[in-house]
């Protein structure tokens, strides 16, 4: 499976010092003297923020704290406000798996839970993300976070969620990962769907969450050829409304990663109105594995995100997320069978 983050993100939590790559100080001293003094310069922080990549946005939100005292997110909240430009100012200012974190309480926010942002950050991750997105969210906000969702959830939605967040994906070996159980896996997921009366939808989770990527796909070509049809397919024709986008995007997030990036950023933009804070959450979180530029999204949409961000957003805004888009990305990412 791709994991989003950087390893810097891991290396912080098992206690490892801060190796600072680049110039982070010097970036940290660019946005402290924008907000200096009457006024603040968003050119300058756009400049500053815009074109880090996951590996030096969490340098800079750990050595800015250590430089000046003071959280940069808290600074961003101070100088820029509740705009779309300052919201996605504050998710940049922080280390990757806290901006995660904020997203999720966001989602939990006032009158009714935002599903959407909630599959974002939770389906579909690896076992080592959901375990830092746990004690993170504690460590922020005195919360449980499965206690959280099941609070926020119902149903198989509730359901669908809680399975992802007990971490259990088996790593892949190919002495158990044969082509004789993917073909077991694929008849026993058919078997809680399209052959059972009443779908048995925590069988179908099971088999989503807890397969590694490698052999996710084995099943799914023995699947279609069982079926006709792939697991999506069946999983649409299984399961409606949230708990359905949840199961296709977290099997999708192990089967074909950054089409499906694509896709979650595309509709972020599509019909009647864009939906800003989650096209910020989507391009800051998928920046990793997407590259410099997003050629994933060209490939998919047959034209440049950069053209399209262009068509959709105005101002401070669209040259902030113009800029993540294009920013040069430094990979150090792990890819899990």
């Amino acid at each position: 499976m791709v994991c989003l983050w950087p390893l810097a993100v891991f290396d912080c939590q098992d206690g490892n010092p801060h190796d600072y790559s680049g110039d982070i100080s010097g970036i940290c001293d660019q946005i402290h003297t924008a907000c200096k003094g009457w006024g603040t310069n968003e050119d300058a922080l756009i400049e500053a923020l815009g074109p880090l990549g996951p590996v030096e946005r969490f340098h800079v939100a750990k050595r800015f704290e250590e430089e000046y005292g003071t959280k940069l997110v808290d600074l961003m909240k101070k100088e820029s406000g509740g705009s779309d430009f300052g919201t996605a100012l504050q998710l940049l200012a922080q280390p990757i798996e806290e901006a995660e974190c904020s997203i999720l309480k966001k989602a939990c926010k006032g009158m009714g839970t935002e599903e959407k942002l909630v599959v974002l950050v939770l389906a579909g991750r690896t076992n080592k993300e959901i375990q830092v997105l746990k004690k993170t969210f504690y460590n922020m906000y005195g919360e449980d976070l499965a206690v959280k969702m099941a609070s926020e959830l119902r149903g198989d939605m509730e359901a669908f969620i809680t399975a992802c967040l007990q971490a259990e994906e088996v790593p892949f070996d190919p002495e158990i990962h044969t082509e004789e159980a993917a073909e077991d896996a694929a008849n026993r997921f058919d078997k809680a769907g399209r052959e059972k009366f009443g779908t048995d939808e925590s069988a179908l989770f099971k088999i989503i969450c807890e397969s590694p990527p490698a052999f996710l796909k084995m099943v799914n070509l023995k699947y279609v050829e069982r079926a006709g049809y792939s697991l999506a397919r069946s999983i649409e024709k299984e399961l409606r409304g949230d708990s359905e986008k949840a199961a296709i995007h977290a099997l999708n997030m192990k089967l074909k990663p950054r089409e499906t990036a694509a896709i979650f950023i595309e509709n972020q933009m599509k019909g009647i109105g864009t939906k800003e804070y989650a096209l910020t959450a989507g391009l800051m979180m998928f920046q990793g594995i997407m590259g410099q530029g997003f050629p994933p999204y060209e490939k998919e949409f047959g034209k440049p995100l950069e053209d399209r961000l262009k068509g959709e957003l105005r101002g401070d805004f669209e040259k902030l997320l113009i800029a993540m888009a294009n920013a040069e990305v430094k990979i150090d990412y792990v890819e899990e069978a």
